[in-house]
């Protein structure tokens, strides 16, 4: 069944003209995007970085497409849960644990984070155990992971996360966007952009698309299990990202003060 620009159609055998079966949605064409508010009032304007990030980098496609039953919220402090990927994805990217300070073990250094209200960014870095040549040849996305992983995340409230990562190799721009599709349903899908530094990074850059694809259906286990069930019940270091997210999510599209993520 196809409908034309009006979201009309014709019955089968028939070119009688019919009313429009579905709701006209108002579209915003941005360069290469074409965005909606889903027929909402609109509550903040449409960020412009994809503009800039689809002008200087190339498309290498598009991953980690789920529909996860779990509430927003939830969705939302998994993404911003700068501790989870110690548990979540420590295998996947070999994360290694070291000694901060006696007693007490962190595997994840939060360098800065800029509260902008709506806006933020986070900075990060994770030592990493060095890959052999066994987990190169399962898994050749290894080789754009150095020894420490260093990363950019900056974040546009409520339903985009950008990831800019930056090696030898190449240059990435990892796009998370979240969308709530119902009480108790959400959508994570995942554009994903490079700027080549080597040759080798062409060679991997299919892979990269596998690794952020299992990346993203660890997340939708873990949201699917723990995170709508356990109650927090105490509060852990590198939760800045997730008071921003609380702090947000109760006020939106206001900003609230005293900034708590400060």
């Amino acid at each position: 069944m196809e409908f034309d620009r009006f979201g009309a159609t014709s019955l089968p055998g028939s070119k009688k003209e019919t009313k429009s079966l579905i709701k006209l949605l108002e579209l915003i064409i941005q360069g290469d995007f074409i965005w909606s508010y889903g027929g909402y009032e609109e509550k903040i304007p449409i960020p412009e970085i994809m503009n800039h990030i689809a002008a200087e980098y190339e498309f290498i496609g598009f991953t980690g497409d789920r529909h996860i039953p779990t509430d927003f919220l939830s969705l939302l402090l998994n993404m911003h849960d700068y501790n989870h990927q110690n548990g979540t994805h420590r295998e996947l990217f070999e994360i290694e644990s070291v000694y901060i300070k006696e007693f007490e073990i962190e595997s994840v250094y939060i360098k800065e984070f800029i509260d902008e209200g709506l806006h933020s960014h986070a900075y990060l870095s994770q030592p990493r155990k060095q890959p052999n040549f066994r987990d190169i040849l399962n898994n050749p996305a290894q080789l754009a992971l150095p020894k420490v992983l260093e990363a950019h995340l900056e974040n546009f409230f409520p339903f985009m996360g950008i990831m800019h990562g930056d090696n030898n190799l190449l240059s990435l721009k990892e796009c998370h966007f979240y969308i709530p599709e119902s009480k108790n349903i959400s959508r994570i899908f995942v554009l994903m952009y490079m700027k080549a530094h080597s040759p080798i990074a062409h060679i991997i850059k299919g892979n990269l698309l596998k690794l952020i694809d299992i990346v993203v259906e660890q997340d939708a286990k873990i949201l699917s299990k723990i995170y709508p069930n356990t109650p927090q019940g105490i509060k852990m270091n590198n939760e800045v990202g997730m008071d921003w997210v609380r702090r947000n999510y109760k006020n939106f599209p206001a900003v609230s003060e005293p900034n708590l993520s400060r």
